[in-house]
């Protein structure tokens, strides 16, 4: 059996205090928007449609799971930064909340009910991973395309389906890509420190 012992607090190992999780709320929130600010790239799939890998959707799955609801919160509110700096409407960015704190929320929820280890040691947690990631990416497809962009008449001469895919395709590179690398080389650094949150805010 794997080992899940990242969910049981080292008796050595107190949890942090409210300042200092408001502290790296604060850290999660500027790192967010960083990424998300300058991790998007495009890739042309024709009818005006692109994928376009955005790597902010790392910092919202991987804050999630290490973080829990300090992840969660500032997966949702990190993107009124990058989004605002990228020049979209405000109002657009504020629609995407419900599915940014999704995005962080699914993975962070999947790894705590079935205690997965977050470094990917054994079939069951990878399986948890894809899973969840899959899921977290796809809700917030939907909620950006059909929810959001394509009632506000945004997408007008252009395929909805194709540019959901295109969606849900950019958020998928990126979580394989990203998402992968951070958790292997970084998660069992992080489980060991006393910052690592294996309830939601403790």
């Amino acid at each position: 059996m794997p080992d899940h012992s990242i969910w049981t607090r080292d008796h050595n190992n107190s949890p942090i205090t409210l300042p200092q999780s408001l502290l790296l709320l604060v850290i999660l929130i500027g790192i967010g928007a960083i990424v998300g600010t300058l991790g998007s790239y495009t890739i042309p799939l024709g009818y005006g449609v692109t994928i376009g890998p955005w790597f902010g959707v790392t910092i919202q799955n991987i804050g999630g799971i290490w973080f829990g609801a300090w992840g969660v919160i500032a997966g949702a509110v990190f993107p009124l930064i990058s989004n605002s700096l990228a020049g979209a409407p405000i109002w657009i960015s504020l629609a995407y909340i419900p599915a940014n704190a999704l995005q962080a929320f699914v993975p962070a929820w999947a790894f705590r009910r079935t205690k997965a280890d977050s470094s990917l040691r054994s079939r069951r947690d990878w399986l948890v991973f894809l899973v969840s990631t899959l899921v977290a990416n796809l809700i917030g497809s939907i909620w950006a395309v059909l929810v959001v962009l394509n009632p506000a008449g945004m997408l007008v001469g252009r395929p909805v389906i194709l540019y959901l895919l295109g969606w849900f395709l950019g958020n998928e590179i990126a979580t394989l890509v990203g998402d992968i690398v951070i958790l292997k080389l970084l998660s069992e650094l992080i489980v060991q420190r006393r910052y690592f949150i294996r309830g939601w805010f403790r």
